[in-house]
């Protein structure tokens, strides 16, 4: 429910440099409001209990048990993710935002899916480009046959962090198909667990690729060895839907021309425009209070969270099964790599099967990277009052 004064209660779980301006960029919402944090760093929590002068816990279970909260950041580390989810779940929130990747675990996946679904909770994850505007008007054009019928996708990426950029992009212009099966290579070791040596790993799996047969007949072809961006291209059989890069907008969208009897490539293609914005990357300026600017995803995904539980439409932008779904397509590529190469069908059966991402991803950065790393991170955060 929301508060009296028209907006929903928002509780943040971790406030540290990720979290604290991911906070921010909802309290900066008209129609939210910040009234609550949680983090288990003392230095994070009195930092955020100063910035943003709301009452601070030292776990989420105090936080949920003393406050009423309508939305849910889980901004951590991906290795507390499920379980703060799920808590979040069933303590009667009514939206959750959690960072990528979702989590390593295919059965840990299902269950902060299943807790939110089962639960009407909207769950979404991740600032990810495929949440921005153009993706979702580019998913919408490739959908109404704008660039004729979508034969093949080529995706040029490492899929790290569990498919969270390219495999997820790649499933939403293939209009979230099942995935029917996929063979699949790794750079690395493919019967480590790991995306990098850490931990008790002693090899990483590292980059990831292969085919990917959606069951409406889309093809994926996946390579991170080719070329040396990153980028996707969406094929049709009267156009193509390409971008610069999986993690920026500079989405461009080429068609056959009218009257076009024959299309040999691109160069017979005539570029539309208008449709998108130019390639740039996260606006990083700084507000009015001081706050690095949110970049040009999160303030969108802030918004859709909001006008879903407005008029309770679906999430448009990623959400916590999107990413779901990547994990497992990734997670089946690299299986293939175990067996040589093997078809596996999807859905998985071995719901065990685990992906860890990178080290600095699944453990804190401050324990990763030290004290006097994460602190000067943090002060990029918010500038002191008498810089403003």
């Amino acid at each position: 429910m929301a508060t009296p004064k028209g907006k929903y209660r928002v509780g943040l779980i971790g406030c540290g440099r990720a979290g604290a301006p991911r906070g921010h960029a909802f309290n900066k919402h008209p129609r939210c409001e910040l009234t609550a944090i949680a983090d288990t760093d003392p230095e994070n929590l009195e930092l955020g209990c100063e910035n943003f002068g709301v009452p601070g816990y030292s776990t989420y279970a105090e936080m949920f048990a003393r406050e009423q909260i309508d939305i849910a950041l889980p901004i951590l580390p991906v290795r507390p993710n499920a379980d703060a989810v799920v808590a979040a779940a069933r303590a009667g929130v009514r939206a959750i935002f959690c960072e990528k990747p979702l989590t390593a675990r295919l059965e840990d996946a299902d269950r902060m899916v299943a807790e939110c679904r089962s639960r009407g909770i909207l769950l979404a994850a991740g600032v990810v480009v495929s949440s921005h505007p153009d993706y979702q008007k580019a998913y919408a054009l490739a959908a109404s046959g704008e660039i004729g019928e979508v034969r093949r996708i080529n995706l040029y990426e490492a899929n790290g962090q569990g498919g969270c950029h390219g495999l997820n992009l790649a499933r939403k212009f293939a209009g979230k198909s099942q995935v029917e099966f996929v063979t699949g290579w790794v750079e690395g070791d493919p019967f480590s667990d790991h995306e990098e040596p850490y931990d008790e790993a002693e090899s990483g799996f590292g980059g990831i690729g292969g085919y990917i047969r959606f069951a409406n007949g889309v093809e994926c072809y996946s390579s991170f060895s080719e070329v040396d961006w990153r980028g996707i291209e969406v094929v049709g059989t009267e156009g193509v839907i390409y971008n610069w890069n999986n993690t920026c907008t500079g989405l461009r969208l080429r068609v056959k021309a009218d009257g076009e009897e024959r299309v040999l490539g691109h160069h017979d293609l005539q570029e539309a425009e208008g449709l998108f914005g130019d390639y740039s990357v996260s606006n990083r300026d700084y507000d009015e209070q001081g706050w690095r600017g949110a970049g040009a995803v999160t303030p969108g995904i802030v918004q859709a969270i909001v006008h879903s539980l407005d008029t309770g439409e679906d999430l448009p932008v990623t959400t916590g099964d999107d990413l779901r779904h990547a994990l497992e397509i990734a997670i089946a590529m690299r299986e293939s790599a175990r067996r040589g190469q093997f078809a596996v069908k999807l859905p998985l059966e071995d719901r065990a099967l685990v992906m860890y991402p990178e080290r600095s991803r699944w453990h804190y950065k401050k324990e990763v990277h030290g004290r006097g790393w994460y602190m000067k991170q943090m002060a990029q955060v918010k500038r002191p009052a008498s810089e403003i």
